[in-house]
């Protein structure tokens, strides 16, 4: 079993350094601070308790200790002594607040297991305090390898979870926490995997299907086209689209899903767009103008001579809610059925964030909803110096995760990681920008609105900084 521990040491070598340094001064570590909150009494640790009224909280801007801050003078040595022995845990050592790390670092999940393992502990050496013990356990990758992990956890007293990765894994631990009583914030993004103590963490597709449908309706979009997969990520889109269409007044045109391949994407774009009565419309007319040659029919023919089609779809906005290979597909097909992006604007989800889709004429200047850069731009580069390549696009998640626990818990090895506490409306700032966790057990999140363009995603419409009041 994994274990990290953050300044952890025995009993007498502890006592014997308070004794060497009873007379001398020392520099307090500064740990992540929550906004409103101060050093405690005697400047040890992080000082940071949990202040319910601080807006943003969590969030990963305040620097590590700064070896400038001035020095503060050790309390009685012996005193100090009985204050530690105080917290001493015969079970495990010294009393922590344990937090167990569920991850697939075996099995078919292994990779992106490691890669947020690796985020993991970034966030453990920036933010955890003294007091502060990070479990690890590895979940293989399945449903019965999670409820294992679950179980060790819960055996060696965590107080909070976080992970599992895998929707199936979430599930299936969420009835061994509900009995425990423990939490966890898991890094699904399935809103079914949400229960009573399991937090889904992800960034759901549904909001950023909400968010971007919004945006384009108060920019004057009414009727709405949807290109997205038939599997159960696209159903899922489907239903927050025509959800949020109608409640911004608007018309659902039309709605399109395509299965796994993308053999049958140029049939269907073909069809969405009514490809063949709009380019019959046009030889129509083309035959009608054969054999004038007067200067109106001249012109009309000339002009007709430029066009595929004749007439307009029946959509002024179209959601590819894709990625990958079919995102590439389509965004071939959309021009060769005659899908005008100046007549109609191409929406998309955070799937599109990936840099090839710079090259692709049909998507630029499109518009996505995704987390702001703005917030993670300092971990990525920090990643990048720690481990020599980008991190995973989840490992925002455990950064963000581990670093509210670590806010969460005191000096002295007690930790609020009550349902109260991580429900708290005002929400959390973390590296993928702000959160708030519903009782429902869903998070919701601030997102911007990026647009496609030549060499980089231009932000058009950032990031909410606080969250509106939460309904009940």
């Amino acid at each position: 079993m994994f274990r990290f521990r953050r300044f952890l040491v025995l009993p007498l070598l502890f006592v014997f350094t308070l004794v060497l340094s009873a007379c001398q001064t020392t520099t307090a570590p500064k740990w992540w601070e929550v906004p409103g909150t101060s050093p405690n009494a005697q400047g040890q640790g992080s000082g940071s308790t949990f202040d319910p009224t601080a807006q943003p909280r969590a969030g990963a801007e305040i620097p590590p200790w700064d070896p400038s801050q001035p020095t503060v003078q050790q309390p009685d040595a012996e005193v100090k002594a009985q204050e530690w022995m105080n917290q001493y845990d015969p079970r495990g050592g010294i009393q922590a607040a344990r937090v167990g790390l569920l991850l697939p670092l075996t099995g078919r999940a292994a990779k992106v297991g490691q890669e947020i393992m690796n985020a993991a502990q970034l966030a453990l050496f920036d933010f955890a305090g003294p007091r502060y013990e990070l479990l690890p356990y590895d979940t293989k990758s399945t449903p019965e390898g999670a409820m294992q992990a679950a179980q060790y956890a819960i055996s060696d007293g965590v107080s909070i979870i976080i992970g599992p990765l895998l929707s199936e894994s979430a599930r299936a631990v969420s009835p061994l926490l509900q009995a425990a009583n423990v939490n966890a914030l898991a890094f699904t993004n399935d809103s079914r995997a949400a229960s009573e103590n399991v937090f889904v963490l992800g960034v759901r597709p549904e909001e950023e299907v909400k968010r971007i449908i919004d945006f384009a309706a108060l920019q004057g979009s009414s009727r709405f086209a949807l290109l997205t997969s038939a599997d159960e990520y696209g159903m899922r889109v489907r239903s927050a689209f025509e959800e949020t269409v109608r409640e911004n007044g608007a018309q659902t045109s039309k709605v399109v899903q395509y299965l796994s391949g993308v053999d049958d994407l140029p049939a269907l774009i073909r069809d969405m767009a009514d490809y063949d009565r709009r380019r019959q419309a046009l030889v129509r007319q083309q035959n009608a103008l054969k054999g004038k040659t007067d200067a109106l029919s001249n012109k009309a023919r000339a002009r007709l001579k430029l066009l595929q089609t004749l007439g307009d779809v029946d959509f002024d906005a179209l959601l590819v809610a894709a990625g990958g290979n079919a995102l590439q597909t389509i965004a071939a097909n959309l021009p060769y059925f005659d899908i005008d992006p100046k007549k109609v604007r191409i929406l998309g989800t955070s799937l599109w964030e990936t840099n090839w889709v710079h090259a692709e004429p049909a998507l630029m200047g499109g518009w996505f909803a995704a987390p702001s850069a703005k917030n993670r731009t300092d971990f990525v580069e920090q990643y990048k110096a720690a481990y020599g390549h980008p991190p995973h696009p989840l490992s925002t998640l455990a950064y963000d995760a581990i670093a509210l626990s670590a806010v969460l818990a005191k000096d002295t090895g007690e930790a609020d990681y009550s349902r109260q506490t991580l429900t708290d409306p005002a929400g959390f700032l973390g590296r993928n920008g702000i959160f708030r966790l519903h009782p429902s057990g869903l998070a919701e999140r601030g997102l911007a609105i990026l647009q496609v363009q030549q060499k980089a995603f231009r932000e058009i419409s950032p990031a909410p900084n606080s969250f509106a009041p939460a309904l009940n």
